[in-house]
Order: structure tokens, then C-alpha cells, then sequence
């Protein structure tokens, strides 16, 4: 079943599943796109002249021109200071990746990674928004400050240069949207920036540079990491588990899932949120919430399928419920079943500490999901329901929810 005019068979195309109302279109701030260079701007633009809705977003594309200009001149500046940094950089080849939908979770847990900082290294807003000149600006990082809001869009959680970030945002903007969150940029095109989250079904030549891309990642973190080990979270890194494996076959993994009514209704808030900051083009109601459908269906069928790849020991599998209920128990857990070792000395504190500091923060609180809504999650996500463990209501109705 997909999503014609906003609507379902047999309803009224006048009355959509859902109506976006996408916040910060006309914003500079929070955008996905704002550390390219001008040979990856150049690209964009030419190849998406026509695409680019000028009317709505020419001020967004001059920022960005901008933005890439000053990049540009610094990326020069970090050659020939830093160039050499990465050359012989120690890299431990067992890193951790936190696979998991978006609004699965997958935040909390890499901030729950973080806190451990005599093991873990992860990718930051600055590392993954500018990589391209991560050395040069890394010591006056927090002027940066002034690009993003103080929390993000969607969810309230502290914003800034040094939290942790998703490494797939670096890629999207080197590459250039060689990646599924190009889907953002361009959300009429999303069908075609499916294929980058599994990254299988793609041109040689366009894997190799994603690869690439990564690579110079994991160099650059490595510098900073002195020998511990890297943690990553990015959803789309959740469909790419045989990708992740060629490269690091040590690798370990989390996977975190949470009831699909939930992710749906926060999937929802998160495009009207987020996915205004960062687009140079319009698309229909019916567009965008069939990208959020689709996109949940490919990055766990990839899952499901790829997750025996995995030796054993080294795949833990969570609830949001659980994490939330427990973040403690859930993390030594973790610890445990990957045999990490250090928990009470080096996790443990920092974890406690935590808890404490977060008790009184407030999850967005959701309408449930209408009858209609809840209809085409039971369609399309029925089977994920099923492999999770998670109840399907079946009876005509609402679907009453309370938090995001």
C-alpha cells in the first residue's frame, strides 16, 4: 500500500494521513550542508540546477555558496598544516557502531557511550560538520556555536559543537549526497537516495569515494582517540552491517528498536522539525510520509537479513523501553554481553552522574496516531512489529501514545 495525494485507498485525498508543517525553511541555521567545499557545492548546484526550487531557497543557496568559499580557503590552510596528521595515525580496528531507526533511541545510547571517555572517542557536530578542516578549527571549535540552535529542533536535547553526532552527515555533504539523507535536501528525489543506505546496489566508483570518505573519517577521529576505540551511531550505518564488516570484521554492534507506532509519530515531528533546516526543495505531503515509510522498511529488511553476518558476542540487541527504564542496568548489560570490560571504573561514574543530571528532562509529549495512521503503519510495518516483539492493534481506532 503507498501513499497517493496524502491519502489511502478509498479516503478522501482532501483529508491527508498526515499534514507537514516543516519549521526553519527559511532558516541558515542547523543546516546539513553548511561544511562543503565549493568543488562539492559546484556539484550539487549544476546537477540539481532544475531541481532547486529558486523561488524558496535562492538565500539558502547563497549561504551556502558562501559558506563553501570560506571552506574552501581554510581547507587549503589545513592541507598545509595538518596534511600530515592522519599519515601514520594508530587505528583500533575494533570500533562499536549503534545501528537503530531514527527516533529508535539511538541518541541516548551514543550519549550513554560517550560519557566513557578512558574507552570511546565518537564523532561531534564539529568533527562530522566540518571534516574538512576538523584540525585547523578544532581549537576555536565552540565560535561554531553560532550555526546551530542551543537544542535541537526536535527533540530539546542540548545542540553544540561537542556533542555526539551522526558520522553519516559528514559523507552527505563530502561526497557530495551520496547518501540517503540527501533525501532532505531533495525530498522529491528521495526515491533515488534510497540506495545509499545499503550502499550495495550503487556505481563502483560511487562506493569507493562514500568509502573513502569514511576512511578519512576514522583517520581523523583516531588522532584524537590515542588508541581507544571508535564509537559511531548514524541509522542508515544500520543497513549497511556486510558494508561495515569488510571494513572492520571486529567490529561490534548495538541495535536499539522501539514500538514502530512510537517511531512513526516521532518520525512525523522530526521532519516538521528538522528536515525544513537543510532542504532547497518543496515536496507534497503524500512525498514525504512516504519517504518515512520506505525508509523504515529498508533500513531494517537490511538488517534482518545482514544481522547473521555477525560472529557471535559481538551483536547485542535492546529495547528503547528497556535503555529508558534502566539506563544503568541496560549499559552494564552491553558491557557485558560484548565483554568490554572497565564498566565500574571507567563507565560506571560518569553513568551515575548522568542519570542524576537528566532525571528532570521532558520527552515530547504525542497525540496518539490517528485510524488512518495507524492502518498504513499496520500495512506497511507489520512484519517489524513481529520480528521486534511489539503488539499490533488491530482494532479500528486511534492508537494512543504518550511519549516520543
Amino acid at each position: 500500500m503507498t501513499i497517493r495525494d496524502g491519502a489511502l485507498p478509498g479516503q478522501d485525498a482532501t483529508e491527508p494521513i498526515y499534514k507537514f508543517h516543516l519549521r526553519g525553511q527559511y532558516s541558515t541555521k542547523n543546516n546539513h550542508l553548511v561544511g562543503m567545499r565549493l568543488a562539492q557545492w559546484w556539484k550539487v548546484v549544476v546537477g540539481h540546477w532544475r531541481d532547486i526550487d529558486w523561488r524558496h531557497y535562492w538565500f539558502r543557496v547563497l549561504f551556502l555558496f558562501i559558506m563553501a568559499c570560506v571552506n574552501t580557503v581554510l581547507t587549503g590552510l589545513e592541507y598545509v598544516f595538518h596534511g600530515h596528521r592522519t599519515s601514520d595515525v594508530v587505528i583500533n580496528k575494533r570500533p562499536v557502531f549503534l545501528l537503530g531507526h531514527n527516533r529508535s533511541g539511538t541518541t541516548l545510547l551514543h550519549n550513554l557511550f560517550s560519557l566513557n571517555t578512558d574507552q570511546f572517542r565518537v564523532p561531534t557536530t564539529f568533527s562530522v560538520g566540518f571534516s574538512a578542516i576538523y584540525f585547523l578549527l578544532y581549537p576555536i571549535r565552540r565560535v561554531m556555536n553560532s550555526i546551530v540552535d542551543p537544542s535541537r529542533p526536535m527533540d530539546n536535547l542540548p545542540l553544540s559543537m561537542d556533542v555526539p553526532q551522526e558520522d553519516e552527515l559528514a559523507y552527505n555533504q563530502s561526497t557530495p549526497l551520496l547518501s540517503p539523507y540527501a533525501n532532505n535536501i531533495f525530498p522529491r528525489e528521495a526515491d533515488h537516495y534510497h540506495k545509499y543506505f545499503r550502499m550495495i546496489d550503487v556505481p563502483a566508483e560511487e562506493r569507493a569515494r562514500y568509502m573513502e570518505l569514511f576512511r578519512a573519517m576514522v583517520k581523523q577521529l583516531s588522532v584524537h582517540a590515542e588508541g581507544r576505540r571508535l564509537c559511531f551511531k548514524s541509522p542508515p550505518h544500520t543497513a549497511k552491517v556486510k558494508l561495515l564488516l569488510e571494513e572492520f570484521p571486529d567490529a561490534q554492534f548495538v541495535f536499539i528498536h522501539r514500538n514502530p507506532y512510537r517511531v512513526f509519530r516521532s518520525m512525523l515531528h522530526l521532519a516538521d522539525n528538522l528536515w525544513g533546516h537543510s532542504t532547497l526543495q518543496t515536496a507534497s505531503d503524500a512525498r514525504l510520509l512516504e519517504t518515512i515509510l520506505t525508509m523504515y522498511e529498508v533500513v531494517h529488511d537490511a538488517y534482518l537479513e545482514d544481522r547473521k553476518l555477525i560472529p557471535k558476542g559481538n551483536l547485542v540487541e535492546i529495547s528503547f523501553d528497556e535503555l529508558q527504564r534502566d539506563k544503568i542496568a541496560t549499559m552494564r548489560r552491553i558491557y557485558e554481553s560484548l565483554k568490554i570490560g572497565g564498566f565500574e571504573k571507567s563507565a560506571l561514574p560518569a553513568l551515575e552522574a548522568h542519570v542524576k543530571e537528566i532525571k528532570n528532562y521532558k520527552k515530547n509529549a504525542f497525540v496518539g496516531l490517528t485510524d488512518a495512521q495507524r492502518r498504513i503503519v499496520n500495512t506497511r510495518w507489520a512484519r517489524f512489529f513481529t520480528a521486534f516483539g511489539y503488539k499490533m492493534q488491530t482494532e479500528a481506532g486511534d492508537v494512543h501514545i504518550s511519549m516520543a
